[in-house]
């Protein structure tokens, strides 16, 4: 019997923190996911040559991306990650769901999705 307990006490922690890594690691992105089911949130570190404009994706018949941020710079981006430029990530209401460093990449992915 003490067994038994044992394994669903040690079952029990192991879901536990298997669901607060899963709450960490979406906590970096917190501030740059969609608000809005069915949209996507863009995050990207790029030179201006490199920008998403409204215009852009409105030529390019993109509609799913509500929100983005940009920066300029690696010295100016928020996520530690970022290591080399351009990159764009694309992010759902939940969680990071694209990254590339290529702006047309990007724009495949969203036409397509």
């Amino acid at each position: 019997m003490k067994k038994v307990i044992f394994l669903l006490a040690l079952t029990g922690f192991l879901l536990i923190g298997c669901s607060e890594g899963e709450t960490n690691a979406n906590k970096k992105y917190a501030n740059l996911l969609s608000t809005d089911e069915g949209s996507y949130a863009l995050y990207i570190v790029a030179e201006p040559m490199d920008e998403i404009t409204d215009a852009l994706l409105q030529n390019k018949g993109i509609h799913n991306v509500k929100s983005w941020v940009q920066e300029t710079s690696l010295e100016n981006a928020r996520l530690n990650e970022v290591k080399e430029m351009p990159a764009f990530m694309v992010f759902d209401t939940k969680s990071k769901v694209y990254e590339t460093n290529s702006r047309q990449e990007l724009i495949e992915f969203l036409q397509e999705n």
